[in-house]
């Protein structure tokens, strides 16, 4: 069977779904989908993408995104890769975490984001998990209420101007908008050929686009976000501390420079764990633990926080690499 076509440019929109293998769970509890949740807004920073809404359930999940850079395939390769390593390790299990790859279909952003980010939003009260869609928290629909901010990626704004200018109506409206619309069909049922949902202009746009990169092929993603080099963050680290670069390497226990590096480097490039691992020498498996304790120390240290946002604007300064 050969694999879905997938479209990737700049500014593209999609929604996102990635299920379970078997339709299996994906999350066994709350912990682990605060742990998504988590991965997801690295991902979402990492890759530049920009997201509308969400909702996780337990054998799947739904996401409303816009990509900034042609890199849909690698961010989503990044979320559920890193999701799923760690969620093997932490459940023991061996074998494979989704079913396939993601699905992905393009949406023309102004004719379909409310519809969309309704859907998506009233998924466990379809489900019957719920009566009151307000007694779900891992949606973003109460970050649309106003109850939280659960992910610094979420873009709410968008779609409650198409509303109201005002905050508060306009999240009045929304509320009202979705309560009145539990029973909607889903509206990525009137795709194209399961790759879009719009317009006719936008669907001609779709399949120009197609036809131009040749619809017999799936469409090449590059990977194109916008990063430093490996050589830029230690050179940052080096000159903030004045030190060599042996020492930022030394493996001694307690070695801030290694840790901060080790932080900008999964945070600011494009390299995969098992490349930092390599880099710092150590296993793959450990460097998402190592960059989160020192995030987590950075939290409650102020000179930690202090270092780390020094360097943070030194690399977004000097960020020029495509990869």
């Amino acid at each position: 069977m050969a694999r879905p076509l997938r479209l990737s440019f700049k500014d593209a929109v999609y929604h996102i779904t990635a299920r379970g293998n078997r339709r299996e769970n994906i999350f066994y509890s709350e912990a682990d989908k605060a742990k998504f949740l988590e991965i997801m807004n690295e991902t979402f920073e990492k890759y530049s993408f920009v997201c509308y809404a969400y909702c996780l359930m337990d054998n799947h999940y739904h996401l409303f995104v816009k990509t900034l850079l042609p890199n849909i395939a690698d961010g989503m390769h990044y979320l559920n890769a890193s999701y799923s390593n760690w969620f093997k390790a932490k459940h023991k299990i061996v074998g494979v975490i989704f079913q396939g790859r993601y699905k992905s279909i393009l949406v023309e952003e102004d004719a379909y984001s409310t519809k969309l980010s309704s859907y998506i939003h009233l998924n466990p009260v379809r489900a019957r998990i719920i009566d009151n869609i307000n007694e779900y928290e891992w949606s973003s629909y109460l970050d649309y209420t106003g109850e939280r901010k659960s992910i610094e990626r979420l873009d709410i704004g968008f779609i409650l101007k198409q509303f109201d200018t005002d905050q508060d109506e306009a999240v009045k409206k929304y509320e009202r908008f979705v309560l009145t619309n539990t029973d909607m069909d889903n509206p990525m049922g009137d795709s194209f050929k399961g790759i879009a949902i719009g317009g006719k202009a936008y669907i001609d746009k779709i399949k120009e686009k197609i036809k131009l990169m040749g619809k017999k092929r799936e469409i090449g993603e590059t990977k194109l976000a916008v990063t430093n080099t490996t050589e830029e963050i230690i050179n940052v680290v080096k000159n903030i501390f004045s030190i060599s670069r042996e020492e930022i390497f030394n493996k001694q226990r307690g070695n801030k420079y290694r840790q901060l590096a080790i932080y900008l480097v999964k945070k600011y490039t494009c390299l995969k764990l098992k490349e930092i691992g390599i880099l710092f020498k150590m296993d793959y498996a450990a460097i998402s633990q190592a960059s989160k304790r020192y995030e987590d120390e950075a939290k409650i240290n102020k000179k930690i926080f202090s270092i780390m946002r020094k360097a943070e604007k030194r690399l977004n300064k000097e960020a020029n690499v495509k990869c």
